[in-house]
């Protein structure tokens, strides 16, 4: 692994829900537990929880513990919407039903297997929260149920409308515990070999 710091790397905001609604609510912090997700959400769990994927047996692991996604995405999905209301309805904290809204860092740039370390320049806080980056976040049906056409707004196509990117952000697993709330800053940690994010 190879450390490297990031120009304004920061969480925005984190939020959480404990019944399965697509959207989450802001909370001053959110408390990560190793192999196992968020406590208290609903997504939390060693296989996945996901009402989608709950009737695959047996269970696969849970790769989508914790999901983030960056504030510039919101901010350039936000900048084609046709009305203001829109835009600040996307921007809303937790409403695409992500974990923790990011500043300062292109999770979507960085590879299978990229540790996420949070961290309070505080005396004598805890030890740092770890999240490992699983792959991304496939844009669902949901989307377009919490705003009709959203869905496709996630979605980069190519020439052939074949997709080649998706945008609604990352998923993670948690590989060490702790708490993590706004204003802490991030560390990257990117292993040896780069392996480019697949849907999970």
């Amino acid at each position: 692994m190879s450390a490297r710091s990031v120009s304004r790397p920061r969480v925005l905001t984190v939020t959480t829900s404990s019944a399965h609604s697509f959207s989450k609510n802001a909370v001053p912090s959110i408390k990560l537990i190793p192999g196992y997700g968020m406590e208290g959400d609903c997504h939390a769990g060693e296989s996945v929880q996901h009402r989608s994927r709950l009737h695959i047996k047996p269970p696969p692991a849970n790769l989508r513990q914790v999901h983030l996604i960056p504030m510039e995405v919101l901010t350039q999905i936000s900048s084609t919407m046709p009305s203001e209301e829109m835009k600040n309805q996307v921007l809303t904290p937790g409403a695409l039903g992500q974990n923790v809204t990011t500043d300062g860092i292109d999770l979507l740039s960085l590879g299978v297997g990229t540790e996420l370390h949070f961290v309070e320049d505080v005396p004598g806080s805890d030890g740092e929260a770890v999240l490992v980056i699983t792959g991304v976040r496939n844009p669902c049906p949901q989307i377009d149920k919490f705003q009709p056409g959203l869905k496709e707004r996630f979605l980069v196509r190519g020439e052939d409308r074949r997709i080649v990117k998706r945008l609604a952000g990352v998923m993670t697993t948690v590989k060490q515990g702790g708490i993590i709330k706004p204003g802490m800053r991030l560390v990257v940690c990117e292993p040896s070999h780069f392996v480019p994010l697949d849907v999970v």
